[in-house]
Order: structure tokens, then C-alpha cells, then sequence
């Protein structure tokens, strides 16, 4: 049960986190040289993947399963990276159905990297926080559906193996609806200075 729970929050999490370029154009930046928006999202995927190693404790019902079990969980730990470290704090709320699987939870999330390595197929990047990003998830689930919504602000400095550094805003706010095999998804806002509306969530 832990492992499965843990691999949901970690997949949703990266799933906010993540974001599938259109094309390989220069993206703007708040600062420095630019990122291709396929760097951004291969930065951004190596980073959300991070939450899978989240050691969040899943809910133990005791006893026959009467009503939803309610969770209020903390987090703060320190995931390597490559080198460096990826440092996660925060806290999840809410509820998950023991007999149904039903989840209705809410996550506030600060992740702050510290000289984290990530590498793309040409390119190895190390990323700092700058200033770290904040992530709000409302998260809900049944047997048919998966949505979630919410916002992640901040930003990352970068210095890349070819010799560019810089800085990257994100200020995003996101909603990714599954049923069954169908998605909808709406980003606004700006990533790395670009409109998020030139950007595709995962999935989509």
C-alpha cells in the first residue's frame, strides 16, 4: 500500500510539475542566456521526478473502514540529485477512501535545488533555487476520474555545460482533467518569461 500510494502522489506531483515543450524555440528568461523550451522541460521533468522519493505515509485504516481516512502529513527532505541535492518541504491533507480508493487531498510544496546536476541529451545543467518554487496541488481521484489544479511560482537559476547561465520565472497556474483515456488540460501564466500557453501539460 505505501508504495503505491507514495508512486501516486509522486506521479501526480511530477505530472503538475512537468511540461512538454512544442517546439525547441528560445523560451525568454528572466535573466542570462536562454533555455530552449525543450531544456526547460527536461529540467522541469528531472526535478518533479524527485517526488517519487517523497517519503509521505500512506493512510492505515484499523479496524472496518466506516468513513474516509483523513491524512496530515509534513515533509522536509533532501533528495540527490545527480550532484547536489533537491531540498522538498511541505504538507498534504485530506482524505482517502479506504473501501473505494476515492482521494481528495490538498499539497502545498516548496522545492529548493542546491547545485542539483540534471542532463538532457546534449547538455548538463546545475540548477539553484532562485527564489525556490512554491507548488499548491488540489488533488482528487475516483474510479473514473483524475483531476488536478492549482499553482507553483518562484524560479531557478542555471549554469549549463555549454557555458550559459541565467535565471527562470515560473508564475503557472494549471488543470489537468482524466476520464479514462480523455484529457483536458488549461495552463496560463509565464514559464521562464514565455507565455505557459505555449506549453502542453503531460498527457496532453
Amino acid at each position: 500500500m505505501r508504495k503505491v500510494f507514495n508512486s501516486f502522489i509522486g506521479l501526480s506531483t511530477a505530472l503538475a510539475l512537468t511540461v512538454v515543450a512544442c517546439s525547441d524555440t528560445a523560451t525568454g528568461v528572466t535573466s542570462g542566456d536562454e533555455l530552449t523550451s525543450v531544456e526547460v522541460a527536461a529540467v522541469m521533468a528531472a526535478l518533479g521526478s524527485a517526488f517519487e522519493s517523497v517519503g509521505v505515509a500512506p493512510p492505515v485504516a484499523v479496524g472496518p473502514a466506516l468513513a474516509p481516512i483523513s491524512i496530515n502529513e509534513s515533509f522536509n527532505e533532501s533528495i540527490p540529485c545527480e550532484s547536489g541535492t533537491l531540498d522538498l518541504s511541505g504538507s498534504m491533507t485530506g482524505s482517502v477512501d479506504d473501501q473505494t480508493f476515492d482521494i481528495d487531498i490538498m499539497m502545498d510544496v516548496s522545492w529548493d535545488p542546491n547545485a542539483c546536476v540534471v542532463t538532457d541529451w546534449t547538455n548538463t545543467f546545475t540548477v539553484d533555487g532562485a527564489p525556490p518554487v512554491d507548488l499548491t496541488l488540489d488533488m482528487t481521484s475516483t474510479q473514473d476520474a483524475l483531476t488536478l489544479s492549482g499553482t507553483e511560482t518562484g524560479g531557478f537559476s542555471f549554469t549549463t555545460s555549454d557555458g550559459r547561465s541565467g535565471s527562470c520565472a515560473l508564475d503557472v497556474t494549471f488543470s489537468v482533467v482524466t476520464v479514462g483515456s480523455n484529457v483536458t488540460s488549461t495552463v496560463t501564466g509565464t514559464i521562464c518569461g514565455h507565455p505557459a500557453s505555449s506549453f502542453e501539460t503531460l498527457g496532453t
